[in-house]
């Protein structure tokens, strides 16, 4: 059983034992433990540190600063993983470095292991196995990273966190349209939306859901709500994909076909395939144009004379 638990996705919170722990209450000391633990296993400068998370002190403070910081982290540590020497903290005269170990986890880590294990994989490709993973992940994300915290380092952090999050549910909404799981696609494309309401794809995933779940009214709504939030956040319209899925869906043609552009998935409108009819047609009526010439040809040729026998 894991000795410690850190919570960095949401509110910050150290549970050990399953209990929550008022650890690391000194702001310095906690700034400095949660970004070593975005970049654990990897060393970091004390110099950069220094400067990072006291900038406006002297250099000597600064390092003084860090210098108490780290003990800071270290007597906590200590005793919350049962008094063991854990070897969170790698620490030398240049560099610092905070360890991945059995006897810890934080959430972040398990957030981009699930990720990585689906990496490279389109959302209409996942497997079970995948798609629990992911699933696995959006859980994981009860709330963006450090909420309430502005620090610039932090703010960099929780937009790529909030990317990865996108992304993952594009997966995931793409998944559950293949499977026809519309209910669990319509949530997840929801919580899209929460985060950029004026992502035109997610329309289009709402669209598709509902033609899924019979409610093409509800989809209509949703290419009406596309429309006005565009224009209100972004001062455009929706892109020709919208638009000749929104015809579609209205004019009653949800059979097909319908295909993957791989930024969302649309129904085409019938004009699209018109060229490629055009080119079969031509090619039906060169090859009659054939057939009538050779019959033509057969029908005027002069039968072959009877030679009679000795």
């Amino acid at each position: 059983m894991l000795a410690l638990r850190v919570q960095l996705l949401g509110r910050f919170d150290i549970v050990c034992g399953g209990q929550a722990t008022a650890a690391l209450n000194n702001r310095s000391a906690r700034e400095l433990f949660c970004y070593l633990a975005l970049h654990r296993d990897h060393p970091q400068r004390r110099e950069t540190l220094a400067e990072l998370f006291w900038k406006d002190a002297t250099p000597a403070q600064a390092r003084k600063n860090l210098r108490q910081a780290i003990w800071q982290i270290q007597c906590i540590l200590r005793p919350l993983a049962g008094g063991a020497d854990t070897g969170f903290l790698e620490v030398d005269p240049e560099w610092i470095q905070l360890n991945s170990s059995e006897q810890w986890q934080v959430d972040v880590a398990r957030f981009e292991s699930a990720l990585q294990r689906c990496h490279g994989i389109p959302g209409a490709a996942l497997d079970d196995t995948c798609r629990r993973h992911l699933e696995e992940a959006v859980d994981l994300y009860r709330g963006d990273l450090l909420e309430g915290w502005y620090q610039d380092w932090c703010v960099l952090e929780r937009e790529r966190f909030q990317n990865i999050l996108l992304d993952v549910l594009e997966k995931l909404v793409c998944a559950c349209a293949t499977h026809h799981e519309s209910e669990r696609g319509l949530a997840h494309a929801r919580r899209m939306l929460g985060y950029d309401p004026a992502r035109e794809q997610v329309y289009r995933h709402l669209m598709h859901l509902y033609v899924i779940a019979g409610n093409r009214t509800q989809a209509i709504r949703e290419y009406q709500r596309c429309e006005r939030m565009l224009m209100q956040e972004l001062g455009i319209k929706p892109s020709r994909q919208t638009v000749a899925m929104y015809e579609a869906i209205r004019d009653g043609r949800t059979d097909g076909p319908w295909h993957d552009t791989g930024d969302g998935i649309w129904l085409a409108s019938p004009l699209a395939q018109l060229p490629a009819l055009a080119e079969q047609l031509k090619r039906m009526q060169h090859l009659f144009a054939g057939l009538e010439a050779r019959m033509q040809r057969d029908v005027a040729a002069p039968l072959p004379h009877a030679v009679k026998p000795d």
